[in-house]
């Protein structure tokens, strides 16, 4: 397996191809399906076409995210079977010490909360709240929803992850910071997030991998750290806008 590339194809087929016990840390964030739980909603419920000081985007563009020619509308069982798939083979590569990280969200439907408990099929150490700070949600019948989880998984039940919880200040189990506005993803992590999963727990040189790529933060956290990664991302445009950006880092280092 090449290190240091971005593949373009479903996270599964590239996973297939890596050995076991073969990755210390991966942070990751799938799509939610929120194309299923809106698409027969009404968008206009709650929201104005206008800015709120509670979003970052306009309200009755809220409900759903395009991921170019992804749908992101699974039926909720078959999405659920998939995720489990996903995380099952991410630790499989995961190394004993290793450690995943999982963002996920409850999807609010119907007055009712859909929470991934899925999840807990699988051995969680800890849940990390990432208080966003803000919400493109702006449904009145809700209170603001302004965070999602970071859940940190281990490879068994058995296992203690490598960790040093001094290595970077955002050390408690809630991270307080804004979703990047930057990125033309249309929902990038922070790289600030990123970079916090990746100091804790692993060292320079060690391989981390992501399964949903997108705009590639988790490729540019981990050169930033002296880390190598691997990644699988479907949309052939996030990757090679990646592509570009790398190389033009590069002709600006030279320069100096």
């Amino acid at each position: 397996m090449e290190l240091n590339r971005i593949y373009n194809e479903d996270c599964l087929e590239t996973m297939k191809r890596m050995e076991d016990n073969s990755v210390n840390c991966i942070v990751t964030s799938p799509p939610y399906n929120k194309g299923y739980w809106s698409k027969n909603r009404n968008m206009n419920n709650g929201f104005s076409s206008q800015k709120h000081p509670n979003s970052y985007t306009n309200a009755t563009k809220c409900r759903r995210i395009e991921y170019g020619d992804f749908k992101d509308n699974l039926q909720p069982e078959i999405y659920e079977m998939q995720q489990r798939e996903v995380i099952k083979e991410c630790l499989r590569i995961l190394k004993p010490d290793g450690s995943m990280f999982y963002n996920h969200i409850d999807i609010l439907n119907e007055h009712n909360t859909i929470h991934p408990n899925f999840i807990y099929d699988f051995p969680v150490k800890q849940i990390i709240i990432w208080n966003r700070k803000n919400t493109p949600k702006l449904d009145k019948s809700y209170f603001y929803p302004i965070h999602e989880y970071i859940f940190w998984l281990k490879k068994s039940k058995e296992c203690k992850p490598y960790f040093e919880r001094n290595s970077s200040p955002l050390n408690k189990s809630i991270w307080n910071m804004t979703p990047a506005t930057e990125n033309n993803h249309p929902a990038p992590f922070p790289i600030k997030l990123v970079k916090n999963c990746i100091l804790m727990t692993t060292k320079e040189n060690d391989i981390v991998y992501d399964c949903y790529m997108g705009s590639g933060t988790t490729a540019k956290a981990s050169t930033e750290l002296k880390r190598n990664y691997i990644g699988s991302e479907l949309n052939l445009e996030y990757i090679d806008k990646h592509i570009k950006e790398e190389k033009n880092i590069e002709s600006q280092q030279k320069l100096f």
